[in-house]
């Protein structure tokens, strides 16, 4: 393979397949010789620089996207057998093996609905697939059974603490008379505070606490110690906008279910206590807009 090399003497460059004795072009000696260095990468450059960074993200980037690929499906296992453990506890099973939590879930849970704001049932749709963000737009109900064996409506929830989300589960009897158990949790409350939410201690003051008075959702949670009815739960210590969070998700968020069902009433759900809307409420009654009195006991009357 012919190289290159120049002369010194005259500046040329020639090639040849080894050293030669003397410059072909000006017959200089072979001390004026000497071969051409080709140039290397410059490694220093900023042209090197721009395209290594270039290479490396792009690598970077597709072993990412690969390896999420190849991860995901594990990781929405774990998921949705999170969301499972959270259910079972709101029925009052709590510490179950990550191995049992299929099978317990499939024996507690009896059936599934999703409502819409007026009560409709959603046909063909799962409550486990609605996302924490969707309920208020769509209500998802687990019928199921606690661990006592005793028959209990499943009432997915979410609110806001002092730092982020809050969500959680409340399992009531099917008239919604009675808390069975309740699980809560949480994006980012503080530690030692806000994040007692989550801890059973706090959670089991739910369980046998009336969930209705007055015909009205009533159930929720107030600053600790300062509970003067069977419907306040204590709040946590210090969290007191964690708590308040926690009260407002469950008391508007269980008054939407008890809507949903009574706007529903023609579904095939045990229903809650509805209120008779009554007939002076209604326009297309003959008492309608008159004085108070007209209607009596929800009846049209005399004047």
């Amino acid at each position: 393979m012919a190289k290159k090399f120049i002369c010194s003497q005259c500046g040329q460059t020639f090639e040849a397949a080894s050293m030669p004795d003397k410059c072909p072009i000006c017959g200089a000696d072979a001390s004026h010789i000497s071969p051409v260095k080709s140039k290397g990468i410059n490694t220093n450059g900023n042209v090197y620089t721009i395209c290594y960074a270039a290479v490396m993200v792009v690598l970077v980037a597709f072993l990412l996207a690969y390896v999420s690929s190849a991860l995901k499906p594990a990781q929405d296992a774990n998921v949705a057998i999170d969301k499972k453990k959270q259910i079972l506890a709101s029925l009052n099973v709590r510490g179950i093996a990550k191995s049992d939590v299929e099978a317990k879930y499939n024996e507690l849970i009896q059936e599934t609905y999703v409502l819409t704001p007026d009560g409709q049932e959603i046909e063909g749709a799962d409550a486990f697939d609605v996302e924490t963000k969707e309920i208020g737009e769509k209500f998802p109900i687990y019928l199921a059974k606690t661990a006592e064996g005793e028959d209990a409506y499943v009432l997915p929830l979410k609110g806001r603490g002092l730092w982020g989300g809050l969500w959680g589960y409340v399992a009531v009897t099917l008239d919604f008379e009675k808390v069975l158990g309740a699980y809560f949790d949480h994006e980012s409350e503080t530690a030692g505070l806000g994040a007692l939410i989550k801890e059973e201690k706090f959670q089991s003051q739910f369980i046998d606490r009336p969930v209705m008075a007055d015909g009205k959702v009533a159930l929720t949670v107030v600053k600790k110690g300062s509970s003067e009815a069977e419907t306040q739960i204590d709040g946590v210590t210090g969290a007191t906008l964690t708590s308040k969070g926690v009260g407002e998700m469950v008391l508007t968020g269980i008054q939407q279910y008890v809507d949903a069902f009574c706007k529903g009433i023609d579904n095939a759900l045990a229903q809650p206590q509805c209120e008779a809307e009554k007939c002076c409420d209604k326009p297309e009654c003959a008492c309608a807009g008159q004085e108070a009195g007209a209607c009596q006991e929800g009846n049209c009357g005399e004047e």
